[in-house]
């Protein structure tokens, strides 16, 4: 636990989904509202989509103040945050059947396929309250800790081009623009333009070294 009684942890319990989906409804509902149009629903294919265990959290006490997803070609993250193996049948009680396949059709459509080498961070949004605490920062390291320990070479991540925020912060930490991706004509279906894709070289640890990152304090 941090001197600010955060602590950053892996893993979603579940009394923390519900909060966990407004999270990232406040960072991600224009990019979701493709595949499930009205919010109350939304939020709930959210929660019931979340794989508990390829999340990391940053809470203090029983609030969720931020949470970011993970993805691997293989091992303890492989489908990242909202499963890939997933298909209609959990969701047809609340969007029906046409409407849980075009939900689960679409939000495969943003899928990223990570390579042997890489962590992807799958997601990564901070409460309304909670930023400007470095919540993002820590989830971050985490995340870097995590790809360390799995031998990975790289943490990779996107980020829209509308959330110039959050690409100034991963610049600070690091990260390198890989690759721009320009949606055209998309952009009326998605809220926004374009994708801009991020790494962070991982260097080896040393054989007697703390798995341990020192991120600046930002958002």
């Amino acid at each position: 636990m941090s001197d600010d009684g955060v602590i950053i942890e892996r893993g979603l319990p579940p009394d923390l989904r519900g909060q966990a989906a407004r999270v990232f409804e406040e960072a991600f509902g224009s990019k979701m509202r493709m595949a499930v149009r009205d919010t109350e629903k939304r939020l709930e294919f959210m929660r019931r989509s979340y794989v508990a265990e390829h999340a990391i959290i940053a809470r203090r006490d029983d609030q969720l103040l931020g949470m970011a997803g993970l993805s691997a070609k293989d091992g303890p993250y492989q489908g990242g945050l909202m499963g890939q193996s997933w298909g209609p049948r959990p969701f047809h009680d609340l969007l029906g059947w046409a409407g849980a396949t075009w939900a689960v059709w679409g939000m495969r459509l943003s899928d990223h396929r990570p390579k042997a080498d890489e962590i992807y961070i799958d997601g990564i949004a901070v409460s309304v309250e909670a930023r400007g605490l470095g919540i993002g920062t820590r989830l971050l390291a985490e995340a870097t800790v995590i790809a360390r320990e799995q031998g990975k070479r790289f943490v990779r991540l996107d980020v829209i081009d509308t959330n110039p925020r959050a690409q100034a912060l991963y610049d600070r930490l690091g990260y390198k623009v890989t690759k721009v991706q320009s949606f055209g004509y998309k952009e009326r279906w998605v809220g926004f333009g374009g994708m801009i894709s991020m790494e962070l070289p991982l260097a080896p640890l040393a054989p007697d070294a703390e798995a341990h990152e020192s991120y600046p304090d930002v958002a």
